[in-house]
């Protein structure tokens, strides 16, 4: 009877032994669940990512269809998205913050902090706060709760500073030109100072064909491997940056002449211009390598010539035995 007894006992012991063992990883795990995580598992049910930080700044990049947009207007950098997308995806807790440093980390994170918000069709995935410290260490803590982790997107520490980007300036297209060459209608350059160099092409057919501007005398003798060359350059002509200017500054650059004006007309009636200026530096020497550009979007921004000297030709470089 001893013995049964006993043996009763030792089989209690172990299914307590396992039950407490069963609470422990249980609760361990809840307690896991309830700092949340910060990945995005799946991506591609992203709608809305938001970007702030505690000085006022503010972008929302949106998907609608198959195309990202900075704040529902204007389109978003293509090199920049699939970027941002692996860094929500990717991004992992690497360890915790000791507790006697969460208060300070919190404080710091409402004066110098960024919170990202990242959304589907029906609600918020994830919420948290970022804290960037020394040697690019990145600091987060999930909305609500009070345990801050070191936070890391594993074998590409530096990219996750792309939540840094809180400014709808960082975000939108650069877009100057782009369009494939079997979509553009018409292409216009206007040079300014020298319009013995102005020209204009008009698609007939599957021909690109070459006129004087604004005279409009087709030229004969066209070399249309030239011609499909310079067609294509505007599939991607980028300019290099925003300019940060008080607006006086820019209208008195704008009010002078331009050095020449760009534009092309696709078949579906859209047209994409520039205006470009020329860029002085300290002394007011022009600036060899950079211009500005007032864009038809209304922006004003600076472009390299080393870009752009591909579409800014003169008439009689598409002249047959032209170099």
């Amino acid at each position: 009877m001893k013995m049964r007894n006993a043996k009763l006992l030792l089989l209690f012991g172990v299914l307590l032994l396992a039950t407490i063992a069963v609470f422990l990883r249980n609760g361990k795990s809840t307690i896991g669940r309830s700092e949340g995580r910060f990945n995005v598992e799946d991506t591609a049910s992203v709608t809305s990512v938001i970007i702030s930080n505690m000085h006022g700044e503010s972008v929302e990049l949106e998907r609608v269809q198959h195309q990202w947009l900075v704040d529902g207007q204007t389109t978003a950098r293509t090199d920049l998205i699939p970027v941002l997308l692996k860094v929500l995806h990717d991004i992992d807790k690497s360890k915790a913050v000791a507790k006697k440093a969460a208060d300070g980390i919190a404080s710091a994170m409402k004066t110098d902090g960024f919170h990202i918000v990242v959304k589907n069709r029906r609600k918020a995935i994830v919420s948290y706060n970022l804290l960037f410290g020394e040697n690019n260490v990145c600091i987060a803590m999930i909305d609500g709760s009070k345990h801050p982790f070191e936070v890391e997107v594993p074998g590409y520490p530096q990219i996750i500073t792309i939540l840094k980007l809180s400014s709808a300036a960082d975000w939108k297209s650069r877009a100057v030109f782009a369009a494939n060459s079997d979509r553009i209608e018409q292409i216009v350059f206007n040079s300014e100072s020298h319009p013995d160099r102005s020209f204009i092409m008009k698609r007939n057919g599957r021909q690109m064909e070459v006129y004087s501007y604004p005279l409009g005398l087709k030229i004969s003798n066209i070399d249309n491997e030239k011609v499909d060359r310079f067609v294509a350059q505007f599939q991607r002509k980028d300019y290099s940056s925003q300019v940060q200017q008080p607006q006086l500054s820019i209208d008195s650059i704008t009010a002078s002449r331009p050095i020449f004006t760009l534009s092309i007309t696709t078949t579906d009636g859209r047209e994409q211009w520039c205006r470009a200026f020329e860029r002085r530096l300290t002394g007011n020497s022009p600036d060899p390598d950079n211009f500005y550009m007032l864009l038809s979007n209304g922006d004003f921004v600076q472009a390299r010539y080393y870009d752009f000297d591909p579409v800014i030709k003169s008439l009689k470089y598409f002249e047959s035995g032209e170099k």
